[in-house]
């Protein structure tokens, strides 16, 4: 992008910058940083010292993605760690925990004011959640809007001759930082186990709802689960499943959000699995009946 020079190995991405232009607004305890030389992002302890910001990541170093995005004379480079396997979060829920994070370092090659670094940060943010929405990522059965422990570094270039006020959704930049960041976290959610494909089988849609392999055996009426695991672990539903179990899920979800009323929500999804899993059941909820219906079908095959 510019001056600085990008490297991954097995102990931390580094970055380092050949000047002394560099500013950083970091999430972390560190806050604002003037004059960085290098970033140094691995399993040692967040802090800063001599010119070197250190933070902080329990995952594996070289499963980082970078997206590099520009308009004109702009550059963006969103780099991101992405583990979310665990502990996703959704604000105004529960405090919680979990092993799952993301790390997000955001290089703008201008010049910005504080305020509008502040903003990066927050626009960045928004495009950590729409990531997890597009993902179909589920925390305590609500979408989730971020991980437990989730940083973003905003780093601007102070000796560049572009200087940008703006960085909120309405600005170009912000364009290039919401899509460099989902670009960049969905990469390296993928590098960690977590994409789109290898969540569509009918196991993997419910599990983060609660439903487990055992849970779902004790819905399915078998009598066998050996075989019923058997069963699950080399099943290939009908794309007719997939939609059918997509569609009953966000029916769930706007049920949640309050734009439907549960009863003729449960109508519609009871004729969703009628027509997608032939499988006519009735649950006690929503999840319960889809539940249900997946895991016979599962049975049955």
């Amino acid at each position: 992008m510019g001056s600085e020079i990008i490297q991954r190995n097995i102990d931390e991405l580094s970055i380092f910058f050949s000047d002394s232009d560099h500013d950083i607004l970091t999430s972390t305890e560190i806050g604002l940083v003037e004059g960085v030389k290098y970033i140094h992002a691995g399993n040692g302890e967040t802090s800063y010292r001599d010119g070197n910001l250190y933070v902080h990541i329990d995952g594996d170093p070289t499963k980082f993605s970078i997206s590099e995005l520009s308009y004109g004379s702009t550059f963006v480079t969103a780099i991101a760690f992405a583990d979310l396997n665990g502990g996703l979060i959704r604000a105004g829920e529960e405090a919680g925990s979990g092993q799952g994070e993301i790390l997000l370092i955001l290089l703008i090659d201008s010049n910005l004011p504080d305020s509008a670094m502040a903003r990066a940060g927050i626009t960045a943010t928004e495009g950590i959640t729409a990531s997890l929405q597009d993902l179909g990522l589920a925390y305590s059965s609500l979408i989730p809007s971020g991980a437990v422990k989730q940083n973003i570094l905003v780093i601007r270039d102070r000796g560049s001759r572009m200087y940008l006020r703006g960085a909120g959704k309405h600005t170009k930049l912000g364009e290039l930082i919401g899509c460099s960041t989902i670009e960049a976290v969905k990469a390296s959610a993928a590098e960690n186990g977590v994409t789109i494909v290898n969540r569509m089988n009918l196991l993997g849609m419910l599990e983060p709802y609660g439903y487990d392999q055992e849970k779902l055996y004790n819905l399915s009426g078998s009598q066998d689960m050996s075989l019923f695991l058997v069963k699950v672990i080399a099943g290939n539903p009908k794309p007719s499943a997939i939609g059918a179990v997509s569609a009953a899920l966000h029916i769930y979800h706007e049920v949640q959000w309050g734009l439907l009323e549960e009863e003729t929500a449960l109508k519609v999804v009871r004729r969703l699995m009628r027509t997608g899993l032939l499988q006519d059941v009735s649950g006690m909820s929503i999840l319960d009946t889809i539940a249900t219906a997946v895991a016979r079908c599962v049975a049955e095959n």
